[in-house]
């Protein structure tokens, strides 16, 4: 079918910036739909072990008349970012897409204002995306049969890593619930987070969980939900959430 342009009236860059920021720790290769109500992106580990979804009002970042929802790919966020970094003032934009089986597609999204434009292109409409069906994404951020929750504040993030410095080596460590409240613990560190949480008879309870996955998480508040299986975090700030996997240990 014959390629279309959309336009877009109005793009709020650092808005753009942020969410693609998000996304980059899990893949480089950036995935937005952008609707009429909400652009979203789902990115994840090929494990499927960090899943991470993140989504906004489509008018936070975009000023446009888009009514059937626009699926745009991008081979690398980093130089989208680098893009939008070279704009001061309002920004305005187009779309080129096509409908393939009955969605529509973009293969070129182009920024631009009076004195400069840049057209970044989009990955071929024709390979699969990285869209969760609902079904998977109700899955894997599902709380059900949550053990215990609790919130966890940006200063406690720069606490556990501060503790994770002691032990260079280590590749995981363990939330626990102490009667104390919620504990970042390791080896040689057992440290107090969150003196209040959630969840019935929890004292004692524990799972362990790698490190890295710490660094998927954006500066922004959490509420922790810790399940037998996984660890869903979802942002107070923001609608972001991330779901990773509890570690299989020698104890389990």
């Amino acid at each position: 079918m014959e390629a279309k342009i959309k336009k877009i009236k109005k793009i709020d860059g650092y808005e753009l910036s942020n969410f693609v920021k998000k996304l980059l720790p899990i893949d480089k290769f950036i995935f937005m739909k952008i609707g009429k109500e909400g652009t979203v992106s789902s990115v994840y580990f090929p494990e499927r072990d960090a899943v991470k979804l993140v989504s906004t009002p489509t008018t936070d970042i975009f000023e446009t008349d888009i009514t059937d929802s626009v699926k745009v790919s991008f081979y690398n966020g980093t130089k989208v970012i680098d893009a939008l970094s070279h704009f001061n003032g309002d920004i305005q934009g187009r779309i080129k897409y096509s409908e393939i089986d009955g969605e529509l597609m973009a293969s070129d999204f182009t920024i631009e204002n009076t004195d400069l434009k840049i057209n970044l292109a989009c990955a071929d409409p024709s390979l699969s995306f990285m869209e969760m069906s609902k079904e998977e994404t109700d899955r894997a951020f599902s709380t059900e049969g949550s053990i215990f929750e609790f919130d966890l504040l940006t200063t406690h993030v720069d606490k556990m890593k501060s503790l994770f410095n002691l032990e260079r080596e280590e590749d995981t460590f363990t939330l626990a619930v102490t009667d104390k409240g919620v504990a970042v613990q390791g080896p040689s560190y057992d440290a107090t987070l969150a003196h209040s949480y959630e969840g019935e008879n929890a004292v004692g309870e524990k799972v362990v969980i790698y490190k890295k996955y710490i660094n998927l998480l954006d500066k922004e508040n959490y509420r922790v939900v810790v399940c037998s299986n996984k660890v869903v975090f979802r942002s107070l700030d923001t609608n972001t959430h991330l779901t990773v996997a509890v570690a299989i240990t020698d104890e389990d």
